[in-house]
């Protein structure tokens, strides 16, 4: 019963998030437990309080300054046109959608809470941002290679 209850409560809310990004989304998805072992460990690590972020924006910015800055995130990092974002939904966890370089960050804020999750494509390339005290923080990861979980962009685990 709870699962049901579950279920339907997050079908509830893909509708929503879909209705606020079908400009972008494309309809396509990762399903439960298909993602790359790496994006699990590159998750993980972003969390911690031991990881560094690649980049921060004070958490007192106008929204157009935090939108400017999502945008440049993911195309500045080899994330572009289609990717995947997080959904934080456990029936469809990734997805898909065709993006444009600037400008949709903002229905993205407004669709999906933070963290705000960008898988690439190609799925070699993740950008995670989130909220810390007092500000935002970027954490980027890639897969340098076939064996699976990888350090953040420029270095080893």
């Amino acid at each position: 019963m709870q699962r049901k209850l579950r279920e339907y409560r997050e079908r509830a809310a893909l509708e929503i998030i879909e209705a606020k990004l079908s400009d972008v989304r494309t309809g396509g998805s990762l399903q439960p437990g298909t993602e790359p072992e790496w994006v699990t460990g590159a998750i993980g690590r972003s969390r911690s309080i031991h990881t560094a972020p690649a980049d921060r924006l004070p958490d007192d910015v106008p929204p157009e300054q935090l939108d400017a800055w999502l945008d440049g995130l993911p195309a500045g990092n080899a994330i572009r046109g289609r990717l995947y974002v997080r959904s934080h939904l456990g029936i469809l966890p990734w997805l898909e959608c065709e993006v444009p370089e600037h400008g949709w960050t903002a229905r993205l804020r407004d669709a999906i809470e933070e963290p705000w999750m960008f898988l690439s494509g190609t799925l070699d390339s993740l950008v995670i941002v989130s909220e810390a005290e007092y500000c935002y923080e970027a954490h980027v990861s890639r897969d340098d290679g076939p064996r699976g979980v990888r350090g953040p962009a420029g270095g080893g685990s």
